[in-house]
């Protein structure tokens, strides 16, 4: 079921001054008299696609060592995949990284002295039947030891995001409309015809177009190391979040008297 909330801004100029309304029309606002409406639409839908982020990561002391253990369980990871039937469109497996273990001294600092190398391999799966994915969580994490290192690596999807996104801007448009005229029904005013319309506040569009960059995100790692061995053992429950989508619409329209 779609919701509508409204918020809206009526503003009205009548018989303004010559040079008020050249410095509005430079700020981008209309130099005719005109209401400005915020509207918005919204639903929630359960999930049917889940996106797994993870890492399988080697340690030895020579490179290639450390990216043949790698290697060897990404294999494992496309044979478990393969069998589960997950598409290769839906499956990506970044190219290998590779970094130096640096000696510690005492206090904890790094030495110049390199004891070893760490090879990272990264992999994104989307899993589009959600039934099956807390088994290949729990398979992954105990058969190739992998790491699922941030609060993104287990993450919802809606497979017609797009679509229910175009109706609710649809929705959200037409009862701006609708809000409008309502609000000009008893001040002999009527709309005319849209001057601007929006997703984000009119005002706030230049800010929008340059944010600020955001804050770095904590990683929390979860491996394998304390999973028994392999005996049977029931899945993870995992309950996915029901997807929330939204959207708003900020609307300037031009009105003129009814008569």
């Amino acid at each position: 079921m779609i919701l509508m909330s409204m918020r809206m801004f009526l503003v009205i100029f009548l018989g303004l001054t010559p040079a008020f309304l050249f410095a509005q029309a430079n700020a981008g606002l209309p130099d005719k008299p005109y209401i400005y409406v915020q509207g918005s639409a919204e639903s929630e839908k359960a999930p049917d696609i889940v996106t797994l982020t993870f890492d399988l990561v080697g340690h030895a002391p020579q490179r290639a060592k450390a990216n043949d253990d790698v290697q060897s369980r990404a294999a494992k990871v496309f044979d478990m995949l393969a069998k589960l039937k997950i598409s290769k469109d839906d499956i990506i497996a970044d190219d290998i990284r590779t970094e130096e273990e640096f000696e510690e001294s005492e206090g904890g600092r790094k030495s110049q002295k390199v004891i070893g190398y760490v090879v990272r391999r990264g992999f994104q799966v989307k899993v589009r039947d959600i039934k099956i994915f807390p088994q290949l969580v729990d398979d992954l994490i105990a058969t190739v030891n992998a790491e699922f290192s941030n609060y993104e690596s287990i993450k919802e999807g809606y497979s017609k995001e797009k679509e229910m996104n175009k109706q609710l801007w649809e929705q959200a448009v037409a009862n701006s409309r609708a809000e409008a005229e309502r609000t000009l029904k008893n001040t002999g005013m009527k709309v005319d015809s849209i001057y601007a319309i929006s997703p984000v506040p009119i005002p706030e569009i230049t800010s929008r177009m340059f944010p600020k960059g955001e804050s770095g995100v904590e990683k929390v790692v979860v491996t394998g190391s304390n999973i028994p061995a392999p005996e049977p053992r029931r899945p993870s429950e995992y309950r996915l979040t029901p997807i929330h989508f939204e959207q708003i619409v900020h609307v300037i329209y031009l009105i003129s008297p009814t008569k």
